[in-house]
């Protein structure tokens, strides 16, 4: 199963998880609610899901709050991924 890199950075004043995918960053913002960033950073890894299954491993420094809830917003993600990527090859939805 491949991995990709995470990070919990600082974008404009606010806390995001970088997910950093082969076509480029996905960006979910943790500090504001944006309902409309979420949903792109979610279609973003749709399409990838769509490629293979992956997990999201998170490059951790510091043990801050941001970086505690980014942890655990990974780990549910990486659990949604795989539901996703079944569920996908189910319906030959994958390539």
């Amino acid at each position: 199963m491949a991995a990709v890199r995470a990070t919990v950075t600082q974008n404009d004043k606010e806390q995001v998880i970088k997910i950093e995918l082969e076509d480029g960053a996905v960006l979910i913002p943790m500090s504001d609610d944006k309902a409309d960033a979420v949903k792109s950073a979610f279609n973003k890894l749709i399409v990838r899901i769509k490629k293979g299954e992956f997990q999201i491993k998170i490059e951790s420094t510091g043990d801050d709050l941001f970086l505690q809830v980014a942890n655990e917003y990974i780990k549910q993600l990486n659990r949604e991924i795989k539901e996703v990527h079944a569920e996908m090859q189910q319906h030959g939805l994958t390539t």
